[in-house]
């Protein structure tokens, strides 16, 4: 970590997934300054309650979409900025098109006026596709093959490739450094979590209540363990190469379909709460799965720090989901003791 030390580094979406439990790496390096960009004041408060008081630490309160008026230089920013919840890339497509663009260019203006810093693009596998009907393996240089105009999640998947065209036209045109990591499916614990199927099972699960899947075709996708994901990214930020983007990932080590994860945080449930959760796959036949994409990391693993940076392994579904359900239990135990 020692690229980080005695740096200036702004995280935009610091409430989210990533955003927040990047922000906890990052303050536990020697010697750091980080600024967080988001939206709700409650929430940054909440989440970062011991850090307020800080001289390492402040926050800016505003919308991505919105231009920047504050002054300082920054020698990273990590922008993840931008909503997951799948109501509403589905219901406010423009909203999620603005956040994954707009904010994109504003940061990157902001390091053009500044003529110092480097951009960490937070873009996504969705930017690849599959229409083989088979199991793919993709890297880096296989983004030919696109979403449909009326597919359901074409705004966000659209609007990172955007973001990413954006980045390395900048790049080219203004020599801005920037640097995107393409992240695959991305779980953890977050205090505050995004709609998503995920986080519904986990409530579920723990609430004692069996998970129902209604789906008819579930495609297996590359998943990836939060703290995994932020160490890879940590290294993409400090050692990629500017324009070039690299997939943080876990390959085949955790290629798991959604009724494979719920019967995952099922049974972490149940271990931990002595629950008999059960998932129940109403029109789901095993013979019918849709194909899937494996995401490659090679490119990420070839920088450096993990050549000779002694990485550990990266964590399998199984430990990665046991934590995750066990820290949702945890706070939810806190809650409940503090409210005594």
């Amino acid at each position: 970590m020692d690229a980080y030390k005695n740096k200036k580094v702004l995280v935009t979406g610091a409430t989210g997934l990533i955003g927040s439990n990047l922000v906890e790496k990052l303050m536990s390096i020697d010697n750091i300054y980080v600024t967080v960009l988001a939206r709700n004041e409650n929430k940054v408060k909440a989440l970062f309650e011991k850090y307020l008081n800080s001289p390492n630490f402040k926050y800016i309160i505003q919308d991505i979409t919105e231009p920047f008026n504050f002054t300082e230089d920054f020698d990273y920013i990590f922008h993840a900025a931008g909503s997951i919840s799948g109501e509403a890339i589905r219901n406010y497509p423009v909203d999620i098109i603005n956040a994954n663009v707009e904010g994109t260019k504003n940061c990157l203006e902001y390091l053009k006026k500044n003529k110092k810093g480097r951009l960490v693009v937070f873009s996504s596998a969705t930017v690849y596709g599959n229409s083989t009907g088979k199991n793919i393996i993709v890297d880096e240089e296989d983004t030919t093959i696109t979403d449909k105009l009326g597919s359901a999640i074409c705004a966000y998947s659209q609007s990172k490739r955007m973001a990413e065209t954006l980045a390395r036209a900048y790049f080219t045109q203004f020599n801005t450094s920037v640097v995107i990591a393409r992240f695959s499916y991305v779980y953890g614990f977050t205090k505050f979590y995004p709609n998503t199927a995920f986080f519904e099972f986990i409530k579920k699960a723990l609430n004692g209540e069996d998970i129902i899947l209604n789906g008819t075709s579930f495609a297996r996708r590359d998943n990836i363990y939060v703290e995994d994901a932020i160490d890879m990214l940590l290294v993409v930020a400090a050692e990629g190469v500017s324009g070039e983007a690299y997939n943080i990932s876990c390959a085949n080590k955790s290629f798991a379909a959604i009724d494979e994860i719920a019967e995952e945080i099922a049974s972490a449930a149940n271990k931990i709460k002595n629950n008999c959760v059960k998932v129940v796959k109403k029109c789901f036949d095993d013979n019918s799965r849709g194909a899937g994409i494996i995401i490659n990391n090679a490119k990420i693993r070839a920088l450096s720090d993990f050549r000779g940076g002694g990485r550990s392994p990266l964590i399998g579904l199984e430990a990665g989901i046991f934590e995750t359900v066990n820290r949702f239990n945890q706070e939810i135990v806190n809650k409940e003791g503090g409210a005594k």
